[in-house]
């Protein structure tokens, strides 16, 4: 035992001087390993940390959220109500615990007073089974029991940790205090861990059932947090759910719509959602790109290897085993592996600070990323791979030659010419494959963002500021008084050219208000296949607020509030989906809600105008939108839209003012210019745009050194073969020619395997990218093309070097 190890030290300070004799060729070497394990281990971190690194909850895979879907729209989010829920939670056997909470955190707020300036917070009402469901302990105090959960109990709050830390400064006798929020008494009763966010967002928690409001049957905004039963899969419960919905749709058809269907899905999932794939798709890329980089290496130790052939076979004819020159090998490949882990820790370290600097800001627990044991262990786990592949792979071409051939050196050039052209070509065929599997990544992505800057948002972005105002234990008849007299205020400043206000300002969040709709004349089969609707209330002067242009008919103004002259304005897409022309919209009617409700006692709604189609929900994507005046509905307004003719961010402090003149007690929060709303909106198409061109750049520039790497190890074992055609009378440019096809030939046909799988790599990006709806043709063809092209030029360059060499050296080689 001592002796092997001693053996193994010995090979390892041989490979040691040897990295010393011919520095150029191993530093580049560990240069290039470092970027590829440093790639992969940064982005394996972020994968860890984010998706794989558990939830701080209690058997987080026994936990599912549920909603309904609608099978004539597979994206759509069926919200449930509080009594529906209940009748889940007394009907279900599938779970062992049932809780309800909103679909977003957004349209929840409560401000917070009598602690300095007011501060707007984002709370989630939620019902008393929602910590215990989710298995989630406090850091103080406790959660909510039942006793706190219905009308008339008094109010609670649990508070989110940060916003413990810095508004009450890590206080822990805060717990049983009163805090004012929205002017009424809530008893803090609890302080969540530093690592609990769940919903994302909210800042504090309160108990559903306080509010009567929320209680009824036509008041639809919830969704279901369960626990499974020990044994009970997925499907068991989706079936179990659905079987409940059937019995809940018999038991009050008036509150159910056809085709509605039960989703459920893992907890995992729906808190990372697309941010998953992403993230896979970002490692699977580093992946990828490790691949090229050990190619390459490999390549590089393989015409080494060549070089060294003679020493090996004398080394061998003197006695040496086999056994003794492959721990030789593995010896030096694991020298550069370790020196590669090493400097790929360090390159793993920056690059996860700049993932998490250029990120967006939506992707959870992104910011406790680090390096950890778990990456650690990845790389080590990685080097010892890439040991193992540089030691065998020229270990493998030599131990299977001939010792009295390679003593011999026109056999031994012969000889290794064969043996290593099999290993040769398959590299380049490999690293073309992969390459362009990158280059096409990227290309996609560079094009998707090129597609989402020339998207049409429906705004003017240039000076215009919106903010939030919220308006709680108001009534509608205060609340709308109150935005007519700001609007008014606003409207008589000079540097104000329109100011509006709207339910949801643009890019707000995902989920909105969708609202079935049904035309006066429409069959209900014809209006259950209206697309769903983007419902919004506005003020007048909103849309010449953020210049959405009026295509036909006009807009509201402070006189439509007559309760029996119900109007509305629509988007063109919607108008041309459900009337088939822009100007024949004006003056038909609409009925909000479900297609199939009875026309006696409806309300219609007629069409005033037609405006342009605009972005709300998410950058790219365009719905039908329905615009309501805030006079003839009782839905609160909650965003203020104002244009100015100076920098509108200098005028926040005039609004703060306005806003204090009527009342004090309200806080203006989230102020925000369109730009920089449609900024924040391209953050993360901008962030994988920045990362995959990175990855498509460094994947060519990999390409370009391992093909003249490559190439020029051909070119060196044919040295003698090209000086004996020249002095035949081959011309230069034939040689070049007859040499560049030979190698160019293994590049197209992995070019062409990789065009192959990029065709299944698209289907995976259509879910990803805006506008994608299959293969992008153009990223395949520009990826093919550029790949060709930097392989043509590594190609031709040692050619033409070898070919200027004079003639006589050649033939003496």
């Amino acid at each position: 035992m001592r002796d092997t190890i001693s053996d193994f030290m010995r090979e390892f300070t041989q490979a040691a001087r040897l990295m010393v004799r011919h520095p150029r060729l191993f530093l580049i070497t560990i240069l290039v390993l470092s970027l590829g394990i440093g790639m992969s281990t940064a982005l394996f971190s972020v994968m860890y940390g984010v998706l794989l690194r558990p939830l701080p909850v209690h058997q987080q895979d026994r936990l599912v959220i549920a909603w309904k879907g609608d099978r004539s729209d597979l994206t759509h989010v069926g919200e449930l109500s509080y009594p529906e829920f209940q009748d889940w939670q007394r009907q279900s056997s599938a779970f062992e615990m049932l809780a309800a909470m909103p679909t977003t955190v957004y349209g929840y707020g409560l401000t917070l007073t009598g602690r300095g300036e007011p501060v707007e917070l984002e709370r989630t009402p939620v019902t008393a089974a929602f910590f215990s469901a989710l298995g989630a302990q406090p850091a103080l105090g406790r959660t909510f029991q039942e006793l706190d959960d219905h009308p008339g109990a008094e109010p609670t709050v649990v508070l989110q940790y940060s916003l413990w830390k810095n508004q009450f400064h890590a206080d822990p006798s805060v717990i049983g205090k009163t805090v004012s929020l929205s002017g009424d008494g809530y008893t803090v009763i609890g302080v969540m861990p530093p690592d609990f966010d769940f919903p994302a967002g909210a800042q504090l928690w309160t108990p559903l059932g306080l509010n009567v409001q929320w209680t009824n049957r036509d008041a639809t905004f919830l969704q279901v947090v369960g626990r499974l039963k020990p044994g009970v899969s997925l499907r068991q419960s989706t079936t179990d759910i659905n079987r409940v919905m059937a019995n809940v749709s018999g038991q009050n058809p008036q509150y159910s719509e056809p085709g509605e269907f039960a989703v459920v899905t893992p907890l995992p999932d729906y808190v990372f959602g697309s941010n998953k794939s992403a993230i896979l798709l970002l490692w699977g890329a580093s992946l990828l790109l490790l691949v090229i980089a050990c190619i390459n290496i490999t390549s590089l130790l393989l015409a080494r290897a060549i070089v060294r052939e003679k020493e090996i076979a004398v080394r061998l004819a003197l006695g040496a085993t086999r056994g003794r020159l492959l721990r030789q090998f593995v010896a030096e490949g694991s020298v550069l592996s370790f020196a590669g882990a090493l400097g790929g820790c360090a390159v793993a370290r920056i690059l996860i600070a700049l993932v998490q600097a250029l990120a967006p800001p939506g992707i959870p627990r992104l910011s406790s990323v680090h390096l950890n044991v778990f990456a650690l262990v990845f790389a080590c786990f990685v080097s010892i791979v890439v040991a193992a592949t540089f030691g065998l792979a020229p270990a493998l071409l030599m131990m299977r030659q001939d010792v009295r051939d390679s003593l011999n050196e026109c056999t031994s050039r012969a000889a290794g010419s064969r043996r290593s052209a099999f290993f040769r070509r398959s590299l380049l065929v490999s690293e073309a494959m992969v390459t362009m599997l990158l280059l096409v990544s990227a290309g996609m992505v560079v094009h998707n963002y090129y597609n989402l800057q020339r998207v049409q948002l429906g705004f003017v972005i240039e000076n215009t500021l919106t903010a939030q105002i919220r308006l709680t234990n108001v009534d509608a008849a205060q609340r709308k008084a109150f935005f007519a007299e700001l609007l008014h205020r606003l409207q008589s400043h000079s540097e104000v050219s329109a100011a509006g206000a709207i339910l949801l300002r643009p890019f707000e969040g995902n989920i909105g208000w969708d609202v079935p709709y049904r035309a006066r004349g429409q069959d209900i089969y014809a209006a259950k296949r209206n697309p769903i609707s983007n419902f919004e209330v506005i003020t007048p002067g909103y849309f010449q607020a953020v210049g959405t242009p009026l295509l036909a008919g006009r807009y509201f103004t402070f006189d439509d509030k007559d309760p029996n002259e119900k109007v509305l304005i629509v988007s063109e897409s919607l108008a041309r989906r459900v009337f088939g022309d822009v100007q024949r919209s004006i003056g038909r009617q609409v009925r909000l809600g479900r297609a199939d409700a009875g026309d006696e006692n409806s309300e219609w709604w007629t069409i005033i105008g037609v405006v342009a189609d605009a972005q709300y929900r998410k950058l790219g994507i365009t719905q039908g939108d329905i615009f309501v005046p805030f006079l003839q509905t009782d839905v609160p307004l909650r965003y203020v839209a104002v244009r100015t003719r100076v920098s509108p961010a200098s005028f926040a402090p005039v609004l703060g003012q306005d806003v204090a003149a009527i009342n004090k007690t309200l806080a203006v929060s989230k102020s925000r210019t369109m730009e920089q709303l449609i900024a924040d909106a391209k953050v993360g198409p901008r962030f994988a745009m920045l990362l995959f061109s990175m990855f498509g750049l460094f994947a060519g520039f990999l390409a370009s050194l391992g093909v003249y790497g490559l190439v020029s190890d051909s070119v060196a074992q044919r040295r003698r073969e090209i000086g004996i055609r020249m002095a035949l009378g081959a011309q230069r440019r034939s040689v070049v020619y007859l040499v560049t096809l030979g190698e160019m030939s293994s590049i197209i046909l992995g070019g062409f395997l990789g065009l192959v799988l990029s065709v299944g790599l698209a289907h995976a990006y259509t879910y990803l990218l805006y506008g994608l709806r299959g293969v992008d043709f153009l990223s395949v063809a520009v990826a093919f093309v550029v790949l060709c092209l930097v392989s043509l030029t590594t190609s031709v360059v040692p050619t033409l070097r070898a070919t200027q060499v004079p003639l006589a050296n050649l033939l003496a080689d």
